[in-house]
């Protein structure tokens, strides 16, 4: 799908230290913290409370998936005695950091456990008179990267009232990997490991929340990027019904025909994986489970998933999704909830920083879209902003714009659908232009800061403007009220199965818009075999 260069991968090497805001040390720290104590189903925890926020962090949600349960469905969390402290995040999902490995390609520096099943859990301090909305938040990553700990939600909770909830889930071919010889366990060929847990911690949410102040029948599903493709799977899984009441799906539109991967297709490249590690022949599911994690993290990809060929991501056509998402929603077998599709502006710009001339620029353009390469060349020519934006722009709207737009009308068959764009140019980057070599405008991930309304690895919110800020409050107003404003419709059109409209936030002032297709040129790409797939 892409093989630009990656710069989350600069920005988690050279900055580490930020990369888990949702440890809340201004909450672990605060002058008037206190300790405070809850009981869920394993046993009794100790949270901590200080700075208007409450949290429980590092909670297991499922065994750890280690040794003989490495690629295997998660099982129930063992009980503990006593007081299981919960006032620090847990460890990170094992993960390979580098510029290939990123997108699949292997090597990398390891970091994270296997015993990493965790959840953290914010709401605003104090005893809640009554059980308040959950939203529960999956990370992105492109399904071998990232932690909930990425993020801080606790702003979000405690000015919205709300009982916020991150998650950790298995990555890479530790949460992804499909093997013929999986089936013999009686859980199918596998590469559905990672949706596996996430499920998991839906059922946990629901069976333990009301212990933090929440309501388990009142939860939000929201998650961005790669946790949205997961959020989109997840929807056509018969094991979600009843785990959320909606879904927030930002950047993550799981029409795009390169993510879409069947069980069965995907399993015979496994065999090639284990051979890679020197696990080949009939006892390759034992060989590959007393393999280091390591090792394993930092193998290259031999199957297919979110970036095409050589990365990783779910699959359909096993029993935990029966059906592709696409058929899933048009025979309307999935959750039906209410749900929100949005998209960046700007998305291909985080990717594109590496095309700089025009040899460059034509050639990825032609490896990116083959038949429609000229097609493409035409329709977005280089001007005074470089060849990068040129090719950010057609990345954008191919891969998720026009997908975004076929997701809402595909959905706004069965369920309740609305539609936005974020469409901050001016956001804050961490790193300087200098060094990317383009304005970013409103990249992937940029929306982040401003739903959270924290800061966090590529975003320093101190650096707002009024108008940011504002745009922050407004956005984290309406993620915490969909579904729960009386009014939201009224404020908020609804997305007809023509497409539109959608709303476009801006700090100088949100918008009602109703060429989203055409300015996306989402009739060209839905004429290639590009086009996001949308059976009728």
């Amino acid at each position: 799908m892409i093989r630009f260069l990656v710069v989350l991968g600069l920005v988690l090497v050279c900055g580490a230290c930020a990369t888990h805001p949702g440890g809340v040390d201004q909450v672990r720290f605060a002058r008037d913290r206190s300790f405070v104590q809850t009981t869920i189903e394993a046993g009794r925890l100790r949270g901590v409370e200080g700075a208007g926020v409450r949290a429980f962090l590092g909670v297991p949600y499922a065994a750890p998936p280690v040794g003989d349960l490495r690629w295997r469905g998660p099982r129930p969390v063992q009980a503990w005695s006593g007081v299981r402290d919960a006032t620090r995040i847990g460890s990170d999902c094992t993960q390979a950091l580098g510029r290939e490995a990123i997108l699949g390609g292997g090597g990398g520096l390891v970091v994270g456990s296997e015993d990493c099943l965790f959840v953290n859990i914010y709401a605003p301090a104090g005893a809640a008179a009554q059980a308040r909305p959950v939203m529960v938040y999956l990370h992105g990553g492109a399904f071998t990267i990232g932690a909930g700990a990425n993020y801080d939600p606790s702003r979000l909770a405690a000015e919205q009232d709300r009982v916020v909830v991150t998650v950790n889930f298995r990555l890479g071919a530790l949460g992804w990997l499909a093997l013929p010889a999986f089936a013999d366990d009686g859980e199918g060929v596998g590469g559905n490991w990672g949706l596996m847990d996430q499920q998991a911690a839906l059922r946990w949410v629901h069976d333990n929340i009301a212990a933090f102040g929440g309501d388990p029948g009142d939860v939000t599903l929201f998650a961005e990027s790669s946790g949205a493709w997961s959020a989109c799977y997840l929807m056509a899984s018969p094991g979600s019904e009843g785990l959320y009441s909606r879904v927030i799906l930002q950047s993550g539109p799981c029409l795009e025909p390169s993510s879409l991967n069947a069980a069965a297709d995907q399993a015979g490249p496994g065999l090639a994986f284990a051979a890679n590690l020197g696990c080949p022949g009939p006892d390759v599911v034992a060989c590959l489970r007393k393999t280091p994690a390591w090792r394993i993290a930092r193998g290259a990809s031999t199957r297919s998933g979110i970036n095409g060929p050589g990365s990783w991501g779910p699959v359909f056509g096993d029993a935990m999704v029966p059906l592709s998402p696409p058929e899933a929603f048009a025979k309307g077998a999935f959750t039906r909830v209410p749900v929100m599709v949005g998209s960046n502006t700007d998305e291909g710009r985080l990717f594109a920083v590496e095309v700089r001339d025009m040899d460059r620029y034509e050639k990825e353009t032609h490896w990116l879209y083959g038949d429609a390469g000229t097609g493409a060349l035409e329709r977005y020519p280089v001007d005074a902003e470089g060849p990068a934006v040129a090719i950010a722009q057609s990345f954008t709207d191919s891969r998720f714009s026009c997908p975004a737009d076929s997701l809402r009308r595909l959905l706004a068959r069965h369920v309740p659908v609305h539609g936005y764009e974020f469409a901050d140019r001016e956001v804050p980057f961490i790193l300087p232009d200098w060094i990317t070599g383009l304005d970013m405008g409103a990249y992937h991930a940029s929306e982040l800061a401003y739903v959270f309304g924290t800061s966090w690895i590529f975003t320093d919110t101190d650096r707002w403007t009024p108008e940011q800020r504002a745009l922050s409050e407004r956005i984290m107003a309406l993620w915490a009220g969909f579904g729960q404003d009386t009014d939201f419709d009224a404020r908020w059109p609804r997305v007809t199965d023509g497409g539109g409209p959608v709303v476009v936030f801006d700090p100088a002032g949100d918008r009602v818009d109703t060429t989203f297709h055409d300015r996306h040129q989402c009739g060209f790409w839905g004429g290639t075999a590009l086009g996001p797939v949308e059976p009728s």
